[in-house]
């Protein structure tokens, strides 16, 4: 298995280019692009995130499932540790509130509309795997579906790329953005393992004060004020990143 992963991820052994990613004003900015907007619309958004425990189901619809728990395993247990929040395996369906696909590329867009809902609008158009979540009313995330077509993703050389993206996005970072590097939300990059900014995203929303439903006027003052309160906040996310069983075990960065 262990030969299996490093075949698959071999193209993605690069350093990421240094940036200004350790600058509390970039970070800030990176925050507002990724946290508080969408992919797909030009709106701005509120804070999204889960304030309840993360419970995944693997919806296996292909073979390699092995591999493909394994992945997912190994990235749950980082995000996990760097937010300090329950993110965790369930064994069915009725356990979850985040259903993981993987399916092929022939299946995977009838078969979202199938789990989530024929009148939503999805972006299939140019994706190669996708991450949607619902919230309430108060803008907490409620649900979350990420479906991953594994013959297309491996055609791209993608699919370890999308674990750790889509599960990422479903955190509550729902956003890509060329001005936030070095970043796995940066589409121009090759960055495919958290990156400390990365790290410093997912700690700052589920900071305990940042709270699902703030706008940005509320949410980025707190932002500043936790960064200015930890003077090593870049080292610690520089050792949270390396921490990852993606980094210790099949040796990426």
């Amino acid at each position: 298995m262990r030969h299996l992963v490093l075949g698959l991820l071999f193209s993605l052994l690069i350093s990421p280019v240094q940036a200004a990613w350790d600058d509390e004003a970039y970070v800030e900015k990176a925050f507002e692009l990724i946290a508080l907007n969408n992919e797909y619309d030009d709106n701005t958004h509120p804070i999204r995130k889960w304030h309840q425990p993360i419970n995944v189901w693997i919806d296996h619809r292909v073979g390699d499932q092995e591999l493909h728990t394994m992945l997912v395993r190994m990235h749950l247990k980082h995000l996990s540790k760097v937010t300090g929040h329950t993110v965790q395996l369930v064994d069915t369906l009725e356990q979850s509130n985040l259903r993981m696909v993987f399916t092929r590329q022939s299946r995977w867009q009838d078969e979202t509309r199938e789990i989530w809902g024929a009148d939503e609008d999805y972006p299939f158009r140019g994706a190669i795997c996708m991450a949607h979540f619902s919230v309430t009313r108060s803008n907490e995330i409620k649900r979350g579906l990420i479906v991953i077509p594994v013959d297309f993703a491996r055609e791209r050389g993608k699919l370890f790329a999308c674990v750790v993206e889509e599960l990422t996005q479903a955190m509550g970072l729902p956003n890509d953005s060329n001005e936030v590097f070095p970043s796995i939300f940066n589409d121009n990059t090759k960055n495919s393992v958290l990156t400390p900014l990365d790290v410093t995203l997912l700690r700052l929303l589920y900071a305990p004060d940042i709270r699902a439903g703030m706008s940005g006027n509320k949410a980025l003052p707190l932002v500043s004020q936790w960064l200015k309160a930890r003077p090593n906040w870049a080292e610690e996310s520089k050792a949270l990143a390396r921490q990852s069983e993606f980094v210790t075990e099949l040796g990426l960065f």
